[in-house]
């Protein structure tokens, strides 16, 4: 494959965030290189390390620092981060990259002298330490910045550490002995060639100031690196490590370029000659690939998205899994799989917060602190489905039987879900949610239609598994209850004088009729008969749902509509991909390539990623109104538009078992 197809290349409106990952530390950022925001910084999780590295340039007769972000004239992504600056006579190449498996950052600068005499000037590094908790990201109503700081002039480089946990470290340097350093910067106009070290037992705020003497003879290029580690470790662990990523920088980089480039080969390539389609495949399978995260004593998995959801989501990794299957990342779908599985509750009990979960019950939340949520209805469903979807697409007989305990105890939880004896799945506020289901923000139990369609698709997947293995008797209950929800869902959801399913149904059994996009859900997994699928359809190619850049999660018509609002009006990719592979299946071609083209719609709003949500009325491009809040990368509005170009639009149906 010819390797420039897999690069990005932006030269205008450098200040999108951008997100640049290993698979234990990742990096947000503009495209600039700049690190202004809340949420932007350096992260190894549960920790974050650092605010930003802002780098300058001093010129001799200047007073101010030239910040490099504020020159930034190109931006290319590849596996590694590639940009350039301009200042004055001086050309700047910057590579940054995050190795996949260290818990560092490096960046290597090549400067360039275009003049025809020798220039010397001050290089500037800043790095911005913050060890943080992430969850104190959340709020910025109290922030503590104590950190203790010294210089190691054997390794170049500043060691700072929290006051109170002596294994929250953040470690930066250079291969390059600095003219001077300040540990303790306030104001980095203000610190001139004067060394500033606090005492052992002084605290600093952690801002610190790197300047290095470069001289440049004309037309000759100096290069310079800097590596930053941290995170919750011990001292001699994070100190081989910066070592290394110093001392390696060149070998690291070629390692995370391959990596890179082998993902990209070994997974499905999708080429239409439609350049906003085939874009949107390209960086759809990217940003899988960064939001992949190794995290020890867990596994590897896929974070929901960034930078508000760094967790392990038990939702969000089944629906994440029907994109990795589809472009036959197995091991990727294994891991998830396996994670989730770990975690599955073994016994009954009660969380941290005394909210009760029971046997067989898959996590709602995963968090890089140790703690542990359940109280989510469908991820111990969704579980078993993307445990079938693995199966149906890798053949991996094996892998399934190995998990087939954890298969039945979901189903046996499932089984259970029925509470009040009418047949059908209830859910309600539990913890800090609101709801259980994925549209958490409002109430709307007891019995989500939605709920109900996907209860119903883990029964016919918990079948469909245990008839492989010959458990015929597990085979026969989970038909039944397959059956019993899918009649429930006609006779008790449909409204036959609308064409369309009830939202839920309220505790006190009257229906509520709310229009949203839940309806699609039972069409999305064959629950409904084709002539209700279709009328189901025809709403959501209505303008009460659908605009030029997607579908809105609630019709425009219904009361409650909000375009701003996070889950009842807003639009997303994620419910999008929904509907386009609905039409697809139902032989609407027409109408789900509409979907995709509106979906790519999206993916250039974003201009890279997929985001999570966006706003219902004015098309995103055409504003400057604040739209619904979520995150900049979403990986099941990622994977959920490769579901659609694989199993929809190129009608790629799996069945590897009967071949393997």
């Amino acid at each position: 494959m010819n390797h420039k197809i897999m690069k990005w290349h932006e030269k205008d409106k450098l200040e999108s965030d951008f997100l640049s990952a290993g698979l234990r530390v990742y990096v947000i950022g503009h495209e600039n290189g700049r690190f202004e925001g809340k949420w932007n910084g350096i992260w190894n999780l549960p920790l974050k390390i650092a605010d930003g590295v802002n780098f300058g340039v001093l010129m001799d007769d200047e007073a101010s620092i030239n910040w490099l972000p504020d020159f930034c004239k190109g931006f290319t992504f590849g596996g590694d981060i590639e940009r350039t600056f301009e200042i004055g006579e001086l050309s700047i190449h910057q590579c940054g990259f995050v190795p996949k498996l260290k818990e560092g950052v490096c960046w290597i600068f090549r400067i360039k002298n275009r003049t025809d005499k020798k220039i010397t000037f001050k290089f500037i590094a800043n790095p911005v330490t913050n060890l943080e908790w992430e969850l104190k990201q959340t709020g910025d109503i109290w922030k503590e910045r104590k950190y203790l700081g010294t210089y190691d002039e054997r390794r170049k480089m500043i060691l700072m550490r929290h006051h109170k946990k002596p294994n929250w470290l953040m470690l930066f340097g250079s291969n390059h002995e600095p003219e001077y350093v300040c540990c303790d910067v306030a104001n980095v106009n203000e610190c001139r060639a004067e060394d500033g070290f606090p005492g052992p037992l002084d605290h600093c705020i952690g801002s610190s100031l790197l300047v290095y003497k470069i001289d440049i003879d004309s037309e000759d290029t100096v290069e310079i690196r800097f590596a930053l580690a941290g995170g919750d470790a011990t001292f001699n662990l994070l100190v081989d490590e910066y070592e290394e990523l110093i001392g390696s920088t060149e070998k690291l980089l070629d390692e995370t370029k391959k990596s890179y480039i082998d993902y990209i080969q070994n997974t499905l390539n999708f080429k239409s000659g439609i350049k906003h389609i085939d874009d949107a495949f390209m960086r759809s399978n990217i940003g899988m690939l960064l939001l992949k995260h190794y995290q020890h004593g867990y596994g590897l998995g896929f974070m929901a998205g960034l930078p508000h959801f760094p967790i392990y989501f038990g939702r969000d990794t089944a629906w994440t899994i029907f994109g990795s299957n589809c472009i036959g990342d197995f091991l990727s779908s294994q891991c998830a799989l396996a994670l989730l599985a770990r975690f599955q509750a073994k016994t009954d009990g009660e969380d941290a917060v005394k909210v009760p979960f029971y046997r067989g019950e898959i996590p709602h939340e995963i968090r890089m602190d140790g703690t542990i949520y359940y109280y989510s209805v469908d991820a111990t469903p969704l579980f078993v489905i993307a445990l079938y979807d693995y199966y149906r697409w890798s053949g991996d007989k094996i892998f399934v039987r190995y998990l087939y305990d954890n298969m039945t105890r979901a189903l046996g939880w499932c089984l259970k879900a029925d509470r009040d004896g009418d047949g059908l799945i209830e859910h309600g506020p539990e913890g800090f949610l609101v709801d259980t289901q994925w549209m958490d923000t409002y109430f709307r139990g007891k019995s989500g239609v939605d709920v109900q369609a996907i209860f119903g698709h883990a029964f016919l997947c918990g079948a469909e598994i245990a008839g492989e293995f010959g458990d015929y008797e597990r085979r026969d209950t989970y038909m039944k209850r397959y059956n019993e929800l899918k009649t429930l869902i006609t006779e008790r959801y449909w409204d036959e004088s609308k064409g369309f399913l009830y939202d839920t149904i309220q505790p006190d059994g009257t229906l509520k009729k709310d229009m949203t996009v839940n309806a699609v859900i039972p069409v999305f997994f064959d629950l409904v008969e084709p002539e209700k699928a279709d009328r189901i359809l025809a709403w959501m190619e209505s303008d009460d749902f659908t605009t030029p850049w997607g579908v809105r999660t609630r019709a425009k018509s219904d009361p409650e509509y909000d375009g701003n609002s996070y889950q009842k009006g807003g639009v997303w990719p994620f419910v999008t991909g929904w509907v386009a592979y609905s039409e697809f299946a139902r032989g609407n071609f027409q109408e789900g390539y509409q979907k995709i083209r509106q979906m790519t719609e999206m993916q250039r709003f974003s201009r890279i990623y997929w985001k999570e949500v966006l706003p219902g009325d004015t098309q995103p491009e055409s504003t400057e109104e604040e739209g619904p809040a979520g995150c900049f990368i979403q990986a099941w509005s990622a994977t959920i538009y490769l579901y659609s170009i694989v199993r929809g639009l190129l009608g790629v149906v799996p069945h590897a078992p009967k071949r393997v």
